[in-house]
């Protein structure tokens, strides 16, 4: 059965069963109201979104979900290539909250995989593990066992918490939230015959431990609401006391059917790479790399693992994810470039390729997963220039690491280089250890195995991310609030019609000091979303005029910040108008659809492939970050800026589509946010046949409101990333009189009129540029004639090798090195040394001759060494090389160490 055909059918039966596909979260970790998880890195499982249903916060449309989750672990990155290790993989689940419980989940789970019209498997392969007190489920997995003629006590095994209880040995060490005992189930893989007559836990125990049962399915009982407190509240690693465990107000079911683990054990393969998902992925990498030898584990391995991160990558990227850094995109970019060094160390292929192979995953997964067809251009646009990015990175890797040996060498200090800089080399340059370890035994040097290990370590920490109990089912509280007994669970928004409406607050929650936050039934304010800022404005009742300074949202509950000295329970019940701010408010919608005006505008200068990773819609200006591999050019940024300001004068109206149906938006040409996850009906802009696009924010009524558009910057904001901040309307306007001002300013200084500015800045250059080189000529003159500032011989001989040092003083470091050159020019047994001085530092270059090289002298190793009596640092090459120090005064010192250095590098 292939992959797709096992993930449908799974979805075909729960749907059979009342359940409703729900769309897989996001991998980045929100949750069904909109919050996001900080304690986690990545979405790891298909219940992490549902956390509010569970707690009771939120309420889903239909008590029994079900969904195909994208999942990461990074956790193991360094086991990714074995047999069963793999950073992304699937994981079907289906849901109760608060309806059926246990009978239902294990009678559902027997009926799918022995049912001959679902999956028809043998019960004699299969077994089942259970909480060692869980009599109930026992009997549920015995109803359907008996009947097929086996003893359930040989196929029914009971363990303890740290196996069957979720999470793992939650039972007695908490920490607080709900918790529950487990049932996973397992297939017999062996070729043996499975097990008959007699057999014990110990014998099953020992048999799973052989790898013969292995684990594909888990049914969670969600039961107790585990209750605590911290054993040293000073150390909290020290874990929690139990207080007690009340069942929670209603049970709920979370299963995990991992599919590729499932598709392993369903189609008796030896690994989670033979199944058909992975095909077309390894027919690129074959392609691609034809002399590889596949006989090899070091190639087999290789295959694997880029086929594994090419899915995670890629995934992450379709989600918003992209590489950089820190956080989730230190993690993309970590796996992104230990695909590329395996494809190019191991299986030799020397093109960039890693774009290539997202089409193989495009074949195997795009039909499900359609955001990889249509975000493809925008992916394959990442992969590209994160792996030219790297290239150039690991050039300069490999020079770095020649540098640090060549330092090592010449210190004299041992022959370990630091495992830091050996983690350094793997961490930034994507070095493994085994390349760093073997090109530093090519000349006898060692690595310093536990320093690497421990940098290693704590990068690990970075990449898994809170992983514990407390971030599976925790994280989902309410803070101690005030509520109104009739308060809706969320807040009815008006703002989108009306800049002021009445309200009753009914909630309140303290934050200190004579901070609050309260919550209206209906608000007029928009909430902090989507990159436009929250409204600021006043709250307006009997004997109360509170001043909004920013609103927020969670769980659908927007949220007013406010500073009062009265009492919280004065207020909870109070009627208030909510005024918004009428004029900031403005400003912000004009910001706001000039944004989409942007993306449009962008998209049709630069390509389809640009798509936002990021925005601010202020009152004060817009940032727009949107994926494009380089700098744009003056004239595609003005194209951009004439388009936006061309549709705004058209004055085009804009148009609101409200619960709009997804299908119907997507048909219109809609464009949704990159990596953003939509319901099934959405809110759709549009403006004129210009620009749809998916939005829940504040818009103006047609274009001409906008006024005029200026761009004023256009920068880089990550790799891959571009960022461009813009003014609209006043600020705009402002910004003219302030062009004309300045413009007005400089004419005056140089007595012209301002539209001959620019001819009488071009004479003052060329006048410069005849002063500077009549300058520099003088100065040559001056330095070739011997201007040197220490007292030293022209040259010394050192060992047979001329050995030349000068101090410039402040000259420009251009001439200083062009008599440099000079000195050196047709001279193979020379080495020379230079200082210029200038802006309190101190510049030192060296260059040495063919025969001086070959002799042993090192112009990087030199300028390092006397950096350091300057107070600097720095290096290079054998032949050329330049440093720099912080301490000017130091420079003769310095340079009268050359001579003692060169004697100890000469042969």
């Amino acid at each position: 059965m292939k992959v797709r055909e096992l993930r449908e059918k799974y979805l075909r039966f729960f749907e059979s069963k009342g359940h409703l596909r729900f769309p897989g979260g996001s991998l980045i970790p929100y949750d069904v109201t909109g919050r996001l998880d900080e304690s986690l890195l990545f979405n790891g499982a298909g219940m992490i979104q549902f956390k509010p249903y569970f707690r009771g916060v939120a309420q889903p449309e239909n008590k029994r979900l079900m969904t195909a989750q994208k999942c990461v672990r990074t956790g193991d990155i360094e086991e990714v290539g074995d047999d069963t290790h793999l950073t992304f993989f699937e994981m079907m689940g289906n849901f109760s909250f608060g309806d059926y419980f246990k009978a239902e989940a294990i009678a559902f789970s027997w009926e799918f995989l022995t049912a001959p019209e679902w999956l028809g498997l043998d019960p004699k392969r299969l077994s089942f593990s259970i909480f060692e007190d869980d009599s109930e489920a026992y009997g549920e997995w015995e109803k359907w066992i008996a009947p097929t003629g086996i003893d359930p006590a040989t196929r029914i095994v009971h363990l303890d918490e740290q196996s069957n209880y979720w999470p793992a040995g939650s039972f007695t060490y908490g920490p607080p939230g709900p918790c529950g005992p487990n049932s996973e189930m397992f297939y017999w893989v062996s070729d043996e015959a499975p097990p008959t007559g007699s057999y014990s836990k110990s014998d099953w125990q020992r048999d799973e431990a052989a790898g013969k049962w292995v684990e594909f399915w888990n049914d969670v009982f969600i039961t107790y609401d585990w209750q605590g407190h911290h054993r040293d509240p000073q150390n909290p690693k020290l874990g929690y006391v139990k207080d007690g465990m009340p069942s929670l107000p209603f049970r709920s079911i979370d299963t995990g059917f991992g599919l590729e683990r499932a598709a392993l054990v369903l189609g008796g393969y030896a690994s989670v790479y033979d199944s058909d998902v992975f095909e077309p992925i390894f027919k690129v990498i074959d392609e691609l790399a034809p002399n590889a030898d596949r006989g090899t584990i070091e190639v087999e391995a290789a295959r694997r693992i880029i086929a594994d991160h090419v899915r995670t990558a890629v995934f992450c990227i379709a989600d918003g994810v992209l590489p950089g850094t820190s956080s989730r995109g230190y993690v993309v970019r970590r796996l992104i470039r230990r695909a590329i060094l395996k494809g190019q160390r191991v299986l030799g292929i020397d093109k960039p390729f890693f774009h290539r192979v997202f089409d193989g995953l495009v074949e195997s997964m795009g039909d499900f997963y359609t955001e990889l067809v249509e975000n493809h251009e925008t992916i394959a646009e990442t992969l590209k220039g994160e792996e030219a990015l790297f290239r150039r990175t690991l050039a300069a890797g490999t020079q770095l690491l020649q540098g640090e040996l060549d330092g090592l060498i010449a210190s004299g200090k041992g022959r370990t280089l630091g495992g830091d800089i050996a983690f350094k080399l793997y961490d930034t340059f994507g070095f493994p250890l085994e390349i760093t370890q073997e090109i530093a035994g090519e000349q006898s040097i060692g690595i310093d195995i536990d320093g690497y290990e421990l940098a290693l370590k704590d990068a690990q920490e970075r990449s898994r991310g809170a992983q514990d109990r407390e971030s599976v089912y925790g994280g989902v509280v309410g803070g101690e609030e005030l509520v109104l007994p009739e308060a809706p669970a969320t807040t009815e928004f008006a703002g989108y019609q009306t800049t002021k409406v009445s309200g009753t607050i009914v909630r309140i929650k303290p934050l200190g000091g004579n901070r609050l936050k309260v919550a209206l039934d209906t608000t007029a304010f928009y909430a902090e979303s989507g990159g436009q800022v929250g409204d600021q404005g006043t709250l307006i009742g009997d004997g109360l005029n509170l001043i909004v300074t920013n609103t927020t949202k969670n769980a659908g509950i927007f949220w007013h910040d406010i500073s009062t000295d009265i009492q919280p329970e004065a207020i909870l019940g109070k009627r208030v108008e909510a005024v918004v701010t009428a004029s900031r408010r403005a400003r912000i919608l004009r910001n706001h659809t000039a944004t989409h005006l942007l993306q449009a505008a962008l998209r049709r200068v630069l390509g389809t492939h640009v798509t936002q990773a990021g925005s601010y819609v202020g009152p004060e200006n817009l940032r727009f970050d949107f994926t494009h591999p380089g700098a744009m050019t003056e004239d595609q940024k003005a194209e951009v800026e004439r388009i936006v300001n061309e549709q705004a004068l058209g004055n085009e109206t804009v148009t609101t589509y409200v619960d709009l149906p997804i299908a119907e938006a997507k048909a219109k040409g809609a464009m949704a946010l990159f990596g953003e996850k939509y319901g099934n009906n959405v809110r759709m802009v549009e403006i004129g046949d210009f620009s749809r696009e998916l939005c829940g924010g504040t818009h103006v009524r047609s274009t001409g409101e906008i006024g005029l558009f200026k761009i004023v910057s256009e920068s880089s904001a990550a790799s891959g990333v571009r960022r461009i901040e813009a003014i609209t309307g006043e600020a705009a306007y402002q910004w003219v009189l302030d062009e004309s001002h300045r413009v007005r300013q400089a004419a005056d200084l140089l007595k012209a009129s301002p539209k001959d500015l620019v001819p009488a800045i071009e004479r003052i250059i060329d006048q410069a540029k005849e002063d500077r080189r009549k300058r520099e000529k003088a100065e040559m003159a001056s330095l070739t004639s011997g201007g040197s500032k220490s007292g030293a011989p022209e040259f010394i001989d050192v060992k047979g090798i001329s050995l030349w040092v000068k101090n410039f003083g402040e000259v420009e470091q251009k001439t200083a090195a062009a008599a440099l050159d000079g000195a050196a020019a047709g001279k193979p047994d020379f080495v020379g040394l230079v200082a210029v001085v200038g802006n309190g530092k101190v510049t030192f270059l060296s260059k040495a001759g063919e025969n001086a090289v070959k002799r042993g002298a090192h112009a990087g190793n030199i300028v390092r060494e006397v950096a350091k009596i300057a107070g600097g640092a720095g290096g290079g090459r054998p032949d050329f090389a330049t440093a720099g120090g912080k301490s000017p005064d130091k420079t003769d010192e310095a340079l009268a160490a050359a001579q003692a250095l060169l004697e100890s590098m000469l042969s």
